[in-house]
């Protein structure tokens, strides 16, 4: 039986867009949903495992995502790694309009919203001069706490000795 093998003609890398510190160090850059699903065609097969991560490239994304193989990863898991990094990128894009979603993370931490941090902001300084015009004395506005480990008494203004 005779194998007939053919050579397939991979078109370059376009780094446009690319950061320069990440240009030469990827295997491949996805700018569409399809480029992310023709990732196993890009590298030959789907069986090849690069060592050089791929670049995401979501429009609209503060920075792009590098989903990393490492040899280890063939390009069909790239692949599902890929599409699946767009779709959730532009989920959230399209839902929150960044893709880190704050108040999600203030709800999830036990935070207060948003809308309520500056009226409770003003609340706690207004509350705080009336604390301290109320007992200026006693209440100042700073009281320095200084590490003392050892309990050893501390004075502020060291006395002449008469015999010195």
């Amino acid at each position: 039986m005779t194998a007939i093998h053919t050579l397939k003609r991979v078109a370059p890398i376009d780094w446009t867009g690319v950061p320069a510190s990440y240009r030469g160090k990827l295997s491949a850059v996805c700018r569409t949903l399809m480029d992310c699903e023709e990732l196993p065609r890009w590298f030959g097969s789907p069986d090849f495992a690069p060592y050089l991560p791929v670049m995401v490239m979501v429009p609209g994304a503060d920075a792009p995502t590098l989903v990393a193989g490492l040899g280890y990863a063939t390009a069909a898991e790239l692949r599902d790694c890929a599409v699946a990094a767009w779709s959730k990128q532009t989920d959230r894009l399209a839902t929150t309009g960044s893709l880190a979603d704050f108040d999600a993370l203030r709800e999830r931490h036990g935070l207060m919203r948003r809308e309520e941090v500056d009226a409770a902001a003003r609340e706690a300084m207004l509350r705080r001069i009336a604390q301290h015009k109320a007992n200026p004395v006693t209440d100042p506005f700073r009281q320095p706490t200084y590490a003392n480990p050892t309990n050893a008494t501390k004075f502020a203004i060291k006395e002449k000795r008469d015999g010195s």
